[in-house]
C-alpha cells in the first residue's frame, strides 16, 4: 500500500510539473519558442467561406438533438420490396441500427419501413442519452416510410419539414444519422438530381439524389437544407459509389395523417399496365405530339376493365387534368380516394372518348409492373421470322400458351431488334387487332394505312407496344 501511495504521489507531482508548461498556444513549448503563425488568413468579417462554415456548424448543432438512433433485433428484419434500390447494409455480426427524426414534441418519429421491418416496437436512443421504447404506429412498404411514437411528454426537440418541390439542383444539404453505429454523424453534400426513379414503383421512387455520404445506419435519417428544414428521408445508395437517395418530404407529408390515424395508407388503383408514348408510337397512333399513357394491359375485375378501358387506349386526361406521361397518371390515381368516380378521356382508334371509372384500392397482391418503353425507336422494316405456335415451339421457348404467333428469329440490326423484340416473344396484336394466326398478321398489316405499324408484344405475363415503320 505504501509503495502504491508513493507512486501516486510521484505521478501527481510529475503531472503538476508538466502542467506548468501548458499554455494557451502550446503544449510543450513556451510562447517565446513559437516560430509559427496562428493568425487566420481569413476572418469572419472578411470571408463568406468563414461565415458559411460557422453557419454549417451551428446548423449541425441544431439538427442533432432531434435525430435518434433506432435499434432493431435482426429477427424483426425483412427484405426491402423487389425493385427498391439498394439500401445501406450493416455487417451481419453487428446489431442492426437505423436512424429516425422527431417531428412533434409529443414524440412522433419518421423513419424507413425497412428499418423497423416486422417489429411492432423498437428501442429509440435520444441525443441526450435516454433510451425509450417506441411503438410502430404505421408503415407503408410502397413508400418505404414508417411512423413511430414515443412518450415525449410534449418536450422533445423537433425538426421542421420543408417543401421538397422547391429543392434546387446544386443546393447544399446535410445528411444526419448513425452510420456504422457511430452516433450523431453529419455529412454534407449537394442535391445532385431530382425525380430519379428505378422503374417499378412509379412516382413513389422519384428520389432526391445527393452526394452527401449515406452509409449503413443512415437509413431513415433526415436530409436537411441550409434553413434547417427536412427535405428528404435518406433511404438508398448506389453500392460502392458516393451516391445516395432520399424520399421527398412532400410525399411523406401527404401520408403522415393516414399512418397516424389508420396505421397504413390507402392508394388508388385502376388496374392497368401503361407505358409512355414516344415519338414513333405517337405517329403510329395518329397523334400530333407525345402525350398521355398508353394502356398495355387491363387486369380482370379491376376498375379499368369495369370502365371499359382496352389495350391500345391512350389516356389523355384524368379527372379533368391533362396527362403528360405515365408518372403523372400514377401520381394522380394513387392519390385518389377509393371509390371516387373519375372521368377519363382516351384516344381509341383515332377518336376521343370519355369513360367513367370508380377508383379501386392498391394492394401488394395486385401490383402491376410498369412495362418500360423500348430503349431505341424502330426505324426500318419488321425484321421478324414468325411462326404459328406448336407444342414443339412452345416447349423450345418455354411458353405456357397453346395458340398464337411466336417470334422465332429477329434479324440483326432490324427495327424489331432495336425495339427490343426477342425470339420467343408472342404477337398479341398487330395494328390494334388481336392475332393468333399468320393470316391475321398479314391481313392486319395490309389494312393499316399509317406509316408505322403498332405491335403489341407479350413476354411472359408482361405486354408492351412497339412502333415499326413500314417497309420501303
Amino acid at each position: 500500500m505504501r509503495g502504491r501511495k508513493r507512486s501516486c504521489l510521484w505521478l501527481a507531482a510529475a503531472l503538476a510539473v508538466n502542467l506548468t508548461y501548458l499554455g494557451p498556444g502550446a503544449l510543450w513549448a513556451d510562447a517565446k519558442d513559437q516560430f509559427w503563425r496562428e493568425e487566420p488568413l481569413l476572418t469572419e468579417r472578411d470571408s463568406d467561406l468563414v461565415r458559411l462554415n460557422r453557419a454549417l456548424t451551428q446548423l449541425a448543432a441544431l439538427i442533432q438533438p432531434a435525430v435518434v438512433q433506432i435499434g432493431v433485433d435482426r429477427e424483426g428484419e425483412k427484405e426491402v420490396p423487389e425493385g427498391h434500390p439498394p439500401v445501406p447494409e450493416d455487417r451481419p455480426e453487428r446489431p442492426r441500427v437505423g436512424t429516425g427524426f422527431i417531428v412533434s414534441q409529443d414524440g412522433y418519429i419518421i423513419t424507413n419501413d425497412h428499418v423497423v421491418g416486422e417489429s411492432q416496437e423498437v428501442d429509440v436512443e435520444l441525443h441526450d442519452g435516454r433510451t425509450l421504447l417506441a411503438k410502430v404506429v404505421g408503415k407503408d412498404q410502397r413508400t418505404d416510410l414508417a411512423l413511430l411514437k414515443v412518450d415525449g411528454e410534449g418536450s422533445l426537440p423537433v425538426l421542421p419539414l420543408g417543401d421538397s418541390d422547391r429543392v434546387e439542383i446544386g443546393e447544399l444539404v446535410l445528411a444526419a444519422g448513425n452510420p456504422f453505429g457511430l452516433e450523431h454523424t453529419v455529412t454534407i453534400g449537394v442535391v445532385s438530381r431530382k425525380g430519379h426513379g428505378f422503374g417499378r414503383f412509379g412516382f413513389f421512387d422519384e428520389y432526391i439524389q445527393t452526394d452527401a455520404a449515406i452509409n449503413p445506419g443512415n437509413s431513415g435519417g433526415p436530409l436537411v437544407n441550409i434553413r434547417g428544414q427536412v427535405i428528404g428521408i435518406n433511404t438508398a445508395i448506389v453500392p460502392r459509389q458516393r451516391i445516395g437517395f432520399a424520399i421527398p418530404i412532400n410525399l411523406a407529408k401527404s401520408i403522415l395523417p393516414q399512418l397516424r390515424d389508420r396505421g397504413k395508407v390507402t392508394w388508388g388503383f385502376l388496374g392497368v399496365g401503361i407505358q409512355d408514348v414516344n415519338g414513333q408510337l405517337a405517329r403510329a397512333l395518329g397523334m400530333s405530339e407525345k402525350q398521355g399513357a398508353l394502356v398495355t394491359n387491363v387486369l380482370p375485375g379491376m376498375a379499368a376493365e369495369k370502365a371499359g378501358l382496352r389495350r391500345g387506349d391512350v389516356i389523355l386526361e384524368y379527372d379533368g387534368s391533362p396527362i403528360k406521361d405515365v408518372r403523372e397518371l400514377q401520381r394522380k390515381v394513387a392519390r385518389t380516394p377509393k371509390g371516387t368516380k373519375v372521368r377519363i378521356k382516351i384516344l381509341r382508334g383515332g377518336k376521343d372518348k370519355v369513360v367513367t371509372a370508380a377508383v379501386g384500392e392498391f394492394t401488394q397482391e395486385v401490383l402491376v409492373r410498369r412495362e418500360e418503353s423500348p430503349e431505341a425507336p424502330p426505324k426500318d422494316v419488321l425484321g421478324l421470322t414468325l411462326a404459328e405456335l406448336t407444342p414443339e415451339t412452345a416447349k423450345k421457348f418455354k411458353l405456357s400458351v397453346e395458340a398464337g404467333v411466336v417470334v422465332t428469329e429477329v434479324s440483326e440490326g432490324s427495327a424489331a431488334a432495336r425495339a427490343g423484340v426477342r425470339p420467343g416473344d408472342l404477337l398479341a396484336e398487330v395494328d390494334q387487332k388481336p392475332v393468333e394466326t399468320l393470316e391475321q398478321v398479314r391481313r392486319a398489316l395490309k389494312e393499316w394505312t399509317r406509316q408505322s405499324h403498332l405491335v403489341l408484344i407479350q413476354r411472359g405475363d408482361n405486354y408492351f407496344y412497339v412502333a415499326i415503320r413500314k417497309q420501303g
